[in-house]
């Protein structure tokens, strides 16, 4: 292959697929099952290896996510046909897509609301099939989805005497571990996030409601609150990738990152700064989700610990301490770990996969920008 031009996207594989190994080893030996976050790479080549180590099925965030891996299903054959919208899916144009989805595999949305629910139901009447449906439990996000306990029943008995769909159970997200200041506090966070979704799904059984799926997700809690007994399913994302977010949450070392951005150096305008030819189309501009703690820059090179200190479109400026770091020249390449790997990956075109140095494969990016 000819060598790459910058800015790229890398992948390091040998460090992905530990990655994807450790997190099915987790689910195994808990006897929980894996549905992995797919929306955190978008690429088939990543989800076949997750689905080759053991995982379920996939999660996605958008209905264009699940088309573009059906998509994938019948024209490779691979095993991209049971999907989790994990999101709620507004809107007569979107139910009626989810409906004829069904035709091509099973589909499953969230819910945290009877008009949203009626709205799925309705469509799945219309076009003669089922949906399944879990219930979005907020167990301290403050996002979407209803209060854990008797709101969760209220709403379960609602979807109950609905035809058109499958009640399959409950599902949440700890998102709000990303603000946790201390390994701790992810700690508490995960075990609250397993033990307020089994509470709910017990609950929904004593009162003759069904609920085989329990599912948890966030890549910092995956692994406490999929210790939890009750709990069915994990749906961690990033961990494929790992970042900068996740290594100052304590959740994974610079060891673990197999996502990096390699770039070239294309001024020295001051012994002070340095710029790179990579911007906020390339790393996009998180600083912290959910409200984690601002992180400083927007990114950290691999060989030199510099930071990536602010952006433009199309241009990176680094902050350089002249009497350190002078030997950095126009043209010189750096690779970057950046803060967010999922919304880097959401803006490339293709990951470019690597063994000790080699570009070896190309995984070409599925569905970018937000989708519908």
């Amino acid at each position: 292959m000819a060598p790459l031009d910058t800015p790229s996207v890398l992948v390091d594989l040998d460090i992905l697929d530990r990655n994807i190994r450790r997190m099915a080893d987790f689910a195994a030996e808990h006897g929980v099952k894996l549905r992995p976050h797919a929306k955190s790479h978008k690429t088939a080549a990543i989800a076949r290896r997750q689905v080759e180590s053991g995982a379920i099925g996939l999660t996605v965030a958008k209905l264009d996510e699940a088309e573009a891996f059906l998509k994938l299903k019948l024209k490779l054959k691979a095993g991209f046909d049971d999907l989790f919208v994990a999101n709620q899916v507004i809107g007569p144009l979107k139910w009626r897509r989810l409906a004829e989805l069904q035709s091509h595999g099973t589909i499953s949305v969230g819910v945290d609301s009877i008009a949203g629910a009626r709205g799925i139901a309705e469509a799945a009447l219309e076009a003669a099939t089922t949906v399944p449906v879990l219930i979005e439990i907020d167990t301290g996000l403050h996002r979407a989805g209803v209060l854990p306990g008797e709101a969760a029943v209220a709403l379960a008995s609602q979807i109950a005497s609905l035809d058109g769909l499958e009640l399959r159970g409950v599902f949440t997200h700890a998102g709000h571990a990303y603000a946790a200041t201390s390994p701790q506090e992810v700690q508490r966070i995960g075990r609250l996030e397993g033990e307020l979704v089994v509470m709910t799904a017990d609950l929904l059984r004593a009162h003759g409601i069904a609920c085989p799926v329990v599912s948890v997700g966030s890549t910092p809690t995956a692994m406490i609150s999929g210790a939890i007994p009750g709990v069915t399913e994990i749906r961690p994302g990033n961990y494929v990738f790992y970042d900068r977010m996740q290594v100052g949450l304590g959740s994974a070392q610079r060891s673990d990152c197999a996502l990096t951005v390699l770039t070239t150096v294309i001024s020295r305008p001051s012994a002070d700064r340095a710029v790179i030819d990579a911007g906020s189309k390339t790393f996009a501009l998180d600083r912290g989700a959910h409200g984690l703690e601002a992180l400083l820059g927007y990114g950290e090179d691999n060989e030199f610990g510099l930071v990536l200190d602010h952006l433009s479109e199309e241009h990176g400026v680094i902050l350089l301490d002249p009497a350190r770091d002078a030997m950095l020249h126009v043209g010189d390449r750096l690779r970057i770990l950046p803060n967010h790997a999922c919304t880097t990956a959401n803006l490339a075109e293709a990951l470019y996969g690597m063994r000790d140095g080699h570009l070896v494969e190309v995984l070409p990016v599925l569905v970018r920008g937000g989708g519908h």
